[in-house]
């Protein structure tokens, strides 16, 4: 004790060890507590440390002390406070300390241990974070980090700290930030389908009970032109996803690969965000600090509300965009009017856009609460995340300045996919046979204008020939004098016969026959001139 900074009374061999420096006893001058943190100990711990029995505190924190932590201090079964924290203890911990079944607070961060035994988790109600505390944090003094299942708090090479604790996900889930996310994003996909499928089943049976029947005519393909126009505009024109609302099989090739590299890319900041304190890979920021001199841990990070609203705010107004569109081009796939490869190629684009969207406001929120310690890094990381999302529009902008046919369906005033085309090109051929039977059709009724025609003419003539030839009735031409006299067969006047004659007649000289052929058609009766002639 001569080299202590404290060693009062130490020395004397007088005076009663409960009066000694850090020493305090019970009525029955039974050692409760040993106190000689930053005394400038040296040297290596005694195993005759095992024989205060009825100790409750222990605290050498922040000394020189070296070597192994002797087994003898698993003795200690009243022990309920250990502080070792901050100096030269080297190997591995003794498997005894997990014989302390009071223990409510364990300090061992700032030494170099190697191992550490399976010490049961402590009771945290009283220190919380700071009741278990050890060096299984990243970077390590040593190649591999401490492992350390039970650890509150895990400290590392630079004596920073961080809560070693589950995530809420994997608290009330039981799962890592990357298997919730993979999970989720299929659940939404799974969600889109239904959605989907249940809007076009509705609108087909609403089509079908008002009897409105999907016609195949100019207005109807100008319609869906429209359609696919839009279906550009919602996904975005300047972007590769548009090639998910075509049929170009290149397109929709450089459109699935840049999905996958963006998904990959911030696959990494997922794997960055993991709790996992003693992998290389997290991003992690260690923001906590286990002083010397307090047993107390606490968080030093400078992240206020303000922080996670302009978080909010960056967000909506950068996604809020795509996810609004990738809904409205869902809803748009559902629609009647749509071919099935229409349907198909809306509903994956829309999906897909909603998915990636959905997926990028997942990573910036799990990676900025991992990560950020103050306002200014909460924006960096959005800003970073958001850079990955406009890789798609990079893509396409280095395809337009290279041939600008590869991305001329963007265009949209020449843009028509293959079913609209063969749709036009079947109007065309219908519309050209409809002119051709209606040509065909205008022969027809002339022929049967004749035909009918003809078969009067026949059935006067076989009249002609069923008739009693009694006498030889000249075909003349009657000048009434009335209409009247006509009907009753009556009144004078000259008729010009054939031959030339003129013949002058009396009334009631006129023949019945020569009444029902004044009472005949005039197309008749000049076809009947004719066949005379």
């Amino acid at each position: 004790g001569a080299e202590w900074t404290n060693g009062s009374l130490w020395q004397d061999e007088y005076e009663s060890y409960c009066d000694w420096k850090g020493v305090t006893c019970n009525e029955k001058s039974r050692v409760t507590e040993l106190n000689l943190a930053n005394n400038g100990l040296s040297g290596r711990l005694s195993e005759s440390i095992g024989d205060l029995t009825f100790i409750e505190v222990l605290d050498l924190s922040d000394n020189d002390i070296k070597g192994s932590i002797p087994t003898q201090i698993g003795l200690l079964s009243e022990l309920t406070y250990l502080r070792l924290s901050y100096n030269a203890f080297t190997g591995a911990a003794p498997e005894s300390l997990g014989e302390l079944t009071q223990l409510q607070l364990l300090q061992l961060q700032s030494n170099r241990i190697t191992k550490m035994p399976n010490i049961p988790q402590l009771d945290g109600s009283i220190y919380n974070k700071s009741a278990f505390v050890t060096d299984c944090g990243v970077p390590s003094a040593f190649d591999e980090a401490l492992e350390c299942e039970h650890c509150t708090m895990c400290c590392n090479a630079n004596e920073d700290c961080y809560p070693q604790e589950d995530t809420r996900i994997a608290e009330h889930l039981g799962l890592s930030y990357s298997t919730f996310a993979a999970l989720f994003i299929s659940c939404f996909i799974a969600l889109c389908c239904i959605v989907a499928l249940s809007l076009y089943l509705y609108l087909f049976s609403k089509r079908k009970n008002q009897g409105n029947a999907l016609t195949l005519t100019t207005s109807t393909v100008r319609r869906l032109e429209e359609d696919d126009k839009y279906a550009l505009s919602r996904i975005g024109k300047a972007s590769v996803y548009s090639y998910f609302v075509t049929d170009k099989v290149i397109g929709w090739l450089v459109a699935f690969a840049t999905l996958g590299i963006q998904i990959g890319i911030l696959v990494f900041f997922v794997v960055a965000s993991e709790a996992n304190l003693q992998d290389d890979a997290i991003d992690i920021q260690f923001t906590w600090k286990c002083p010397r001199d307090s047993f107390v841990c606490k968080d030093t990070a400078d992240l206020a509300g303000a922080g996670w609203f302009i978080f909010s705010v960056l967000m909506i107004a950068n996604l809020a965009k795509d996810m609004i569109s990738g809904t409205k081009l869902i809803y748009h796939s559902s629609k009647v009017r749509h071919s099935r490869a229409s349907r198909i190629r809306y509903f994956i684009g829309g999906t897909l856009l909603c998915s990636i969207t959905l997926f990028a406001l997942y990573v910036s929120t799990i990676y900025n609460k991992a990560i950020a310690t103050s306002t200014t890094d909460i924006i960096v990381n959005s800003v970073v995340v958001l850079f990955v999302m406009e890789l798609d529009e990079w893509i396409f902008a280095a395809f337009e300045a290279c041939n600008e046919k590869w991305t001329s369906h963007s265009a949209g005033s020449n843009h028509s996919t293959s079913h609209i085309a063969e749709m036009k090109e079947k109007i065309a051929r219908q519309q050209a046979q409809l002119e051709s039977q209606q040509k065909e059709l205008g022969m027809l009724r002339s022929q049967q204008e004749e035909l009918m025609l003809q078969m009067e003419e026949m059935r006067r003539q076989s009249n002609d020939i069923s008739s009693p030839a009694s006498e030889f009735v000249p075909q003349c031409q009657y000048q009434y004098d009335t209409s009247s006299d006509l009907e009753a067969g009556v009144g004078k006047g000259d008729a010009m016969c054939e031959g030339g004659d003129e013949v002058e007649y009396q009334p009631g000289q006129i023949i019945e026959s020569q009444r029902e052929e004044m009472k005949m058609p005039r197309v008749m009766r000049s076809r009947k001139k004719r066949s005379h002639k």
